[in-house]
């Protein structure tokens, strides 16, 4: 009788040991304030800047722990299958502290400023993060859906979600619209190729309405500029299916009647060119260094650099994906 009691005590134990040590892959131990992933950023365009001044995608870990945690070896990953895919240096995560860690690819850390880049990217379109501790036991998985601009997604009222749920409806609708502007094609050093009815070789952006049907281009605005979505606001314009549109960047207000000038220019220090509804990014695009009378044209196979620019039309010159060489011809 004696044995028995005993067996099933150590039974007991074992069972309980267990219990303990097997890794808890559900979000139910966020309740009782653990280290846990609180929330990622993968479409940062105005958030939160990086130690390099970049509008970088991000990962925010909280210790909801009563004492610091030193997160050296422990990784993150955007693969659940391979979970040790980044591993953190010898950094300290302080009590209830929220710590960001930038998904840019760089991989690098600055540990006395607590500053670290992953090795990986984070996919807008939907993947699943796992966070894992040294001895590798995953200790925090979630996989989120599509991501909108500046919407964090995280941990609220007991599970994951979209961190602000009135602008994500109104992304939605804002989509229903069906905005169908993109831009196509741009120059920064425009000296011979492009000159409007005046004479004057201004720099110039090409849209495109890549629907299938007419579109109104109304209460949309052009910017370099991610602080100010509401720069230029193009005029109203009728613009015919699978049509483009040049915009001349005059850098000043002009009183021209033909054409549309906005009031800025783009130099070799802007990172990007946006369009806007004032609110909301509609399409953005990196700025890249052009030599003089060389322009950046989006094609089906990625952005191409044309010394033969088409503005207005189609880029279906020869195009190249690095200057000076014949690498990416199409």
């Amino acid at each position: 009788m004696k044995k028995s009691i005993i067996l099933i005590i150590i039974i007991f134990l074992i069972i309980t040991t267990l219990l303990i040590l097997i890794p808890n892959t559900s979000n139910d131990y966020i309740k009782k304030g653990k280290l846990y992933i609180s929330s990622i950023v993968a479409k940062n365009n105005t958030l939160k800047e990086d130690n390099n001044g970049e509008y970088s995608d991000y990962i925010e870990l909280y210790n909801g722990y009563s004492y610091q945690i030193n997160l050296n070896n422990y990784h993150l990953s955007d693969n659940e299958y391979a979970t040790k895919k980044w591993t953190f240096p010898n950094i300290i995560i302080n009590p209830k502290e929220h710590l960001i860690i930038y998904a840019t690819g760089n991989d690098n850390c600055d540990i006395p400023k607590r500053i670290c880049h992953t090795n990986f990217k984070l996919n807008s379109t939907g993947e699943t993060i796992t966070l894992t501790d040294p001895y590798g036991n995953i200790i925090n998985k979630f996989t989120y859906p599509t991501q909108y601009n500046d919407i964090p997604y995280g941990y609220t009222k007991g599970k994951y979600d979209y961190l602000d749920k009135s602008i994500v409806k109104e992304l939605n609708n804002i989509k229903n619209k069906n905005y169908e502007i993109e831009i196509t094609e741009y120059m920064t050093h425009n000296k011979r190729i492009l000159y409007d009815n005046y004479g004057n070789y201004f720099d110039w952006i090409e849209l495109h309405n890549k629907s299938h049907n007419d579109y109104l281009i109304e209460n949309l605005y052009l910017t370099d500029d991610v602080t100010n979505l509401k720069k230029y606001l193009i005029p109203k314009t009728e613009l015919k299916q699978d049509a483009y549109l040049i915009i001349y960047l005059a850098g000043k207000s002009v009183s021209y009647d033909t054409g549309i000038y906005a009031n800025f220019s783009l130099s070799d220090n802007d990172k990007f060119i946006i369009i806007s509804n004032g609110e909301k990014i509609i399409d953005k695009v990196e700025i890249v260094n052009l030599s003089d009378n060389i322009s950046y044209g989006k094609t089906k196979e990625g952005w191409k650099y044309f010394p033969t620019p088409t503005p207005g039309y189609q880029n279906n010159t020869n195009g190249f994906t690095v200057l000076g060489g014949s690498n990416g011809n199409t």
